[in-house]
């Protein structure tokens, strides 16, 4: 039994149809569509690769977001996690691995099986999935390997160098596509195979939602989804294999940009400032710096170690941990509808049209699809589910043995000889009162939740007495 694990960064669960991308819709209407997919706060690249991979949130995992920073002696370093050869430097660093838990192949490799994943987004992305891809003699297939070593001469040999990567990444993603249906499925035939699919994500980030360009990246990335099931057809392979499609986040579209980093070096004392996209990372002590974060009119929610001062503590969501930030607060959200497209957000980045990292239902929700010899056919799944439950439910449909702790949890509803009902779930909210800009405000998070397993499903600031507008659900 083996399984395939491709991610299609940023694929907004609407924006999948029998027109826009026919063959993942006919893999959901042949297995399991997942109707409340969560990715994990900050809605990031970064954050959510290791979720995906360990089944923990970000400040188990040891990864909180797409840059953060180290104490070191002489201050704060900042570390950028996308870059391959920085996840590295970081480990050495604070001594510690550059994942805190193991992984899905890590499971595998014990088991006496191989892994192979290969990404055509950022290096870090990649590297994510299996950290230990050299101890363990696997493969991990990225931008970065292909730059030097055994991986880059084997594969220029054979593919020759990738082609340049444009908007959209059709040439470069069909290339990667390729290595996989000629290379990695009939002459390594692994027992896991991640394919890591830089679009939708890395075009609409430039041109906008509803833009021709992202309309063709869509495409491409359900093209490559097809050649690739198809080679395992060919192959034999289908039948014993389980296929999970997910992404790592959804997106919004930007309508404000500030500059956070900017705006707190005139009143913090002193510190580091992250910009993660739709979120911000903070690191300081000074006392007053929340009272300073909240005289800026954007900032939604705030998380802090400790919930002082009206916050809310980084657990809540999942991001305390050795490597956590002091403060972690989103940007603000709304459901205002762009082109058609509902959700948008402040964004930090100026060239950018669509972002993510907030904490907007819009960027929380994601996509996820299920099929497979050990998944149910033709079920919707209206239960909340999320990232960290793809590792310990492949785990489990692969006769893993557990190892360490998950944050996830199995989707038994969404296998093969499950009851015929859905887990009971509710909505819960958590909610704290505060002063600031000479007004009364409530900062507001809600969870879906099944049994113990909470997923985050958004947050916001609102005035106090006039709650924020959920999207339906």
């Amino acid at each position: 039994m083996g399984a395939f694990l491709m991610v299609w960064d940023g694929l907004r669960p609407d924006f999948v149809s029998a027109e826009r991308t026919p063959n993942l819709w006919r893999l959901a209407q042949q297995g399991v569509w997942f109707e409340r997919s969560h990715a994990v706060y900050p809605t990031l690249t970064r954050a959510n690769s290791p979720a995906i991979s360990t089944g923990c949130r970000p400040g188990m995992a040891g990864v909180p977001g797409n840059s953060f920073c180290l104490p070191s002696e002489n201050g704060p370093v900042e570390y950028n996690t996308g870059d391959a050869a920085n996840l590295q430097r970081l480990a050495d660093a604070d001594g510690r691995p550059v994942l805190l838990v193991d992984t899905l192949a890590d499971r595998v490799h014990r088991a006496g099986g191989t892994t192979v994943v290969v990404g055509s987004g950022s290096p870090g992305s990649a590297l994510l999935q299996h950290p230990r891809y050299v101890e363990s003699g696997d493969f991990v297939i990225s931008p970065a390997t292909l730059q030097t070593g055994q991986v880059c001469e084997a594969m220029l040999a054979r593919f020759r160098a990738p082609p340049p990567r444009r908007l959209p990444a059709t040439d470069w993603d069909a290339y990667f596509t390729r290595i996989i249906t000629d290379f990695v499925l009939p002459e390594v035939t692994p027992t896991l195979l991640v394919f890591w699919h830089t679009d939708p994500d890395h075009t609409s980030h430039a041109r906008g939602h509803r833009a021709a360009e992202t309309e063709r990246a869509l495409r491409d990335a359900d093209d490559n989804l097809g050649a690739i099931l198809e080679a395992y057809e060919r192959l034999g392979m289908r039948g014993a294999t389980n296929v999970v499609v997910t992404s790592d986040h959804g997106s919004s579209t930007i309508t404000r940009r500030v500059q956070p980093a900017h705006d707190l070096a005139t009143v913090l004392a002193d510190g580091a400032v992250a910009e993660n996209g739709g979120s911000v990372f903070v690191y300081t002590a000074d006392p007053a710096a929340v009272t300073a974060i909240r005289t800026l009119d954007y900032v939604g929610p705030i998380f802090t170690r400790d919930g002082r001062e009206h916050t809310f503590p980084l657990a809540l969501v999942g991001l305390d941990g050795p490597r956590a930030p002091d403060i972690v607060f989103s940007l603000e959200w709304s459901d205002t509808a762009v082109a058609g497209v509902p959700g948008v957000a402040v964004g930090t980045h100026a060239k950018l049209a669509v972002d993510h990292g907030t904490i907007s239902p819009f960027e929380l929700r994601n996509t996820l699809v299920c099929e497979g010899p050990d998944f149910r056919v033709g079920w919707r799944d209206p239960a909340p589910v999320g990232n960290i439950d793809i590792a310990p439910t492949l785990t489990q449909v692969l006769g893993l043995a557990a190892g360490g702790p998950f944050e996830g949890r199995v989707l038994d509803e969404a296998l093969r000889g499950a009851p015929p009902d859905a887990p009971v779930w509710e909505t819960r909210d958590e909610v704290v009162g505060f002063g600031a800009r000479s007004a009364a405000w409530t900062q507001r998070v809600w969870f879906e939740c099944v049994g113990s397993h909470r997923y985050l499903a958004g947050g916001a600031v609102e005035s106090a007495g006039v709650p924020v507008d959920r999207p339906p659900s």
